[in-house]
């Protein structure tokens, strides 16, 4: 084989060595896009299992949690409401709500029952755009989906 040719086959080998030895893992990266409790508004979906209905002019249902004073404010399907949380890894504790005093037929029992699950809330989690909130028996209380 001429020294060319043998010069030729050598670099071609080391380049097929190379390649075989890199590796495919890809490490996944903290993904930049992941929803945390704080930063956009949830919208209810469901509360102690059952569809949350839009409140008054089709307005939906939701909470935000704000990080000045660990605040939270939202509107409960008639009345507005606001108060304060207390929130360490997936422990969440909600004050009680102070809300307008509005009154509402179609909403007013669906604005209780929020109301009573926010008060007994001690859990979250969030996965993709889904924020469930439990009791202390791990009990799903309510269910919302980012805005």
């Amino acid at each position: 084989m001429s020294p060319q040719l043998t010069k030729i086959c050598l670099t071609i080998a080391a380049s097929i060595l190379c390649v075989a030895c890199q590796t495919n893992d890809v490490k996944p990266e903290a993904n930049p896009m992941a929803l945390t409790l704080t930063g956009q508004v949830w919208q209810l979906t469901s509360l102690a299992g059952i569809p949350a209905k839009t409140g008054e002019n089709k307005k939906s249902v939701n909470i935000e949690f704000l990080t000045e004073k660990n605040t939270y404010r939202g509107y409960a399907g008639c009345n507005n409401y606001s108060g304060s949380y207390d929130s360490s890894g997936r422990k969440l504790e909600i004050g009680p709500a102070r809300a307008t005093r509005k009154f509402c037929q179609n909403t007013s029992e669906q604005e209780s029952k929020l109301f009573n699950a926010l008060s007994a809330v001690d859990n979250y989690k969030i996965v993709d755009k889904t924020l469930t909130v439990t009791n202390d028996l791990n009990q799903i209380l309510a269910v919302f989906t980012a805005n």
